[in-house]
């Protein structure tokens, strides 16, 4: 996934402010294979990053999602992982975090907003995934997933909104269930949108 990001940086992304703010496609994911959907992406939005001392900030604006369903955005982390932390594997990322959630228009839109503190461990997608917090807001590369959660559940919109629901043991079965060949391990989670921020000047 890690290499597959990387050749995906430059094309995606704008530099849009005089070093610190960032502007770059929403466009639509294949989180099976870590890239967009097609080749040129099909682009459903705009997202923005903003970098400073402490952290980043994002708006994530984009169409075409489940209309009236709840979305969460997550952070995905790339840059110089501990090799030590024992959830951290090559080709995953530092951290995945949550940044955002909402239910959706009935015309599929959404905007999108959120911080992450650099260091800040909180929201994280899994026990058992990478969460190591982000070390340096000016030199990571910042990938914005949107993550569905299917239709609105009566008592449960808090998790569908605020959470990744991902209950395996192994966090990797809950990346994308409803591609699961067996239909009993099915849901209705999995990444379908993204935007990529490489740092600025890379």
């Amino acid at each position: 996934i890690a290499a597959a990001l990387s050749a995906l940086a430059l094309p995606f992304v704008a530099g849009a402010g005089p070093v610190t703010k960032q502007t770059g496609d929403v466009f639509l994911w294949n989180d099976l294979t870590a890239k967009p959907t097609t080749n040129p992406p099909t682009v459903v939005g705009k997202a923005s990053l903003v970098r400073n001392d402490n952290g980043v900030s994002m708006t994530f604006r984009t169409t075409r999602l489940p209309a009236g369903e709840p979305i969460t955005i997550w952070w995905i982390v790339l840059e110089q992982c501990d090799e030590a932390d024992p959830n951290w594997a090559k080709g995953m990322p530092c951290s995945a975090q949550f940044a955002a959630g909402r239910v959706v228009s009935k015309n599929g839109t959404a905007t999108f907003t959120g911080r992450l503190a650099e260091v800040n461990r909180s929201g994280c997608f899994h026990p058992k995934f990478p969460c190591q917090g982000l070390k340096d807001a000016g030199t990571a590369t910042v990938l914005l997933l949107a993550r569905t959660h299917g239709p609105k559940i009566p008592g449960k919109l808090y998790e569908q909104t605020h959470t990744s629901e991902a209950l395996s043991k192994d966090p990797k079965a809950d990346l994308c269930p409803a591609m699961n060949k067996d239909p009993r391990e099915r849901r209705s989670f999995c990444q379908i949108q993204a935007a990529l921020f490489t740092p600025v000047g890379s």
